[in-house]
């Protein structure tokens, strides 16, 4: 994600940019740690082969701001896991706006230790410690929001659970994305697509800006879906989807020939004819010598378009018709492949700025029921990355649950089992 090409420069003590005069006595000592040398971070948890703190406002740094200010944090992070400001939120009943309650000065302590809470002495000399005030308010929203939950200054268990993560953990969390940022390519060109998957979006960076942004459905943590740096290279419209022998054999074919006709499925052989749902080709499906195929159209399970890039794990974008995931917060539910909110709009993008297709070009063939496959004249990089901590646009320091256990594969039992990439849904 080179977004750090994007990044301010100066940064404050806390984590977002024209806050300086909010910090805290402590959160100033703690940025002054970040002067100190990184050695300090514990063995276990910095990464292994890295380089030496590297000087943010060099433009050829190999690994750009982003990693600069990823190591900042790392510095700053450490500082406070070796302090002992640190303590957690108590168990007990959601704090809302409006209440009075002991632990509401517990929490705006650790939101100021975050660098979330601003500190005016001023106004803190007439604030009850133990009432959920406005201020107290802002600062939950920005912490929830730096942790992709739901604004809405409710302190809930899934909120206590994000503020109750210890810095001790989050040092390992900075240190598992560094080396990870690590290991990509040093310079990602002028235009590619990143999609961060556990923040389930994608982007289309063109020039150090953002130019499009959607939400994407990734695999399930049974069904991860990779790390990948590859290109896009052709678009498909009205894809046909060739169901993988165990799907078809466990989920659709038990269904009745009848229903799957109805939805565009027919068996096929190696020579591409069409047969019947006899026994006899069903058995066929499970040597591999019939497959079960859907054809393309509005009631595809890949939707109207499929994105492809090239890649040994079979993955690629598409089109979905289960629009309705979209709206959830938590959006592991493919099986590796990757479901784009705003598919068709992405396909005009591409093509009129890559093939100079004209708008009724684009539409007739979207209205079509043909399958079409068109090559993209400039393949464009794709990044397919997996952060669960890195820094915005706007200096925010940004952290997403580990939905796959990467962070810290000893805790998790190593790697996973390849996903099984050939089915959308």
């Amino acid at each position: 994600m080179d977004v750090g090409n994007q990044l301010p420069l100066a940064r404050d003590c806390s984590h977002g940019r024209g806050a300086s005069h909010h910090c805290s006595a402590l959160a100033l000592a703690l940025a002054l740690s970040l002067a100190l040398d990184l050695p300090q971070v514990a063995a276990e948890t910095q990464p292994t082969a890295t380089p030496p703190l590297i000087d943010s406002s060099d433009p050829y740094s190999p690994y750009g701001r982003q990693y600069a200010l990823m190591r900042e944090e790392l510095a700053r992070y450490s500082a406070l896991a070796e302090g002992d400001h640190w303590r957690p939120l108590a168990p007990g009943q959601p704090l809302v706006p409006g209440v009075r309650d002991p632990r509401v000065a517990q929490l705006r302590s650790l939101l100021m230790l975050y660098g979330d809470y601003p500190l005016d002495d001023q106004a803190s000399a007439n604030r009850s410690a133990d009432e959920y005030d406005e201020q107290l308010q802002s600062a939950v929203r920005r912490f929830q929001r730096r942790h992709g939950l739901k604004e809405d200054a409710l302190v809930d268990e899934r909120t206590r659970a994000r503020l109750n993560v210890s810095p001790a953990k989050m040092v390992e969390t900075l240190a598992a994305n560094l080396e990870r940022w690590r290991l990509l390519p040093k310079d990602l060109g002028p235009r590619y697509i990143l999609v961060n998957i556990p923040d389930y979006s994608l982007r289309l960076i063109d020039g150090e800006r953002e130019q499009f942004r959607m939400r994407v459905v990734v695999g399930k943590p049974k069904h991860e879906t990779p790390q990948l740096t590859t290109r896009m290279t052709r678009l498909v419209f009205n894809p046909v989807w060739r169901v993988p022998p165990n799907i078809a054999l466990r989920e659709l074919l038990p269904k009745g020939s009848a229903n799957l006709s109805a939805n565009g499925y027919r068996l096929v052989n190696h020579s591409g004819r069409a047969v019947p749902f006899s026994s006899r080709n069903v058995a066929a499906v499970r040597r591999g010598k019939v497959t079960l195929q859907q054809k393309g159209g509005p009631g595809n399970a890949l939707g109207r378009v499929k994105f492809v890039i090239p890649n040994r794990e079979a993955i690629f974008l598409h089109d979905t018709n289960s629009k309705h995931l979209f709206k959830r917060n938590q959006r592991a539910f493919s099986h590796g492949c990757i479901r784009l909110e705003k598919p068709l709009e992405f396909a005009r993008l591409m093509l009129a700025e890559q093939n100079n297709w004209s708008e009724a070009r684009i539409e007739r063939t979207l209205l079509s029921s043909r399958t079409r496959g068109v090559e993209l004249e400039n393949p464009i990089p794709v990044y397919i990355a997996y952060w669960t901590a890195w820094v915005d646009e706007e200096g925010l320091l940004q952290f997403r649950p580990d939905i796959y256990g990467r962070d810290n594969p000893a805790a998790s039992g190593g790697e996973t089992a390849p996903a099984d990439n050939t089915q959308p849904e």
